[in-house]
């Protein structure tokens, strides 16, 4: 995977759980929300932040092996 794809996954990733932290506040803002729906969306969200951070260190990684090269 070279830094342009991961960068692009990178982005990706970012949007999908800026809409899930959407979903979950619009979700809590009603008077009964689904408990189990909510923790749900949490833990969409904790998969993400995860994933996140493989990439940015994997781009990290990338960007100082063609320092080297």
């Amino acid at each position: 995977m070279d830094i342009d794809s991961i960068d692009h996954h990178i982005r990706a990733l970012t949007n999908q759980h800026t809409q899930l932290e959407r979903d979950l506040e619009k979700m809590l803002k009603q008077k009964s929300w689904n408990e189990y729906e909510a923790e749900n969306i949490k833990k969409q969200k904790l998969r993400i932040k995860d994933e996140l951070s493989r990439m940015y260190r994997l781009r990290h990684d990338k960007m100082n092996e063609v320092e080297w090269d």
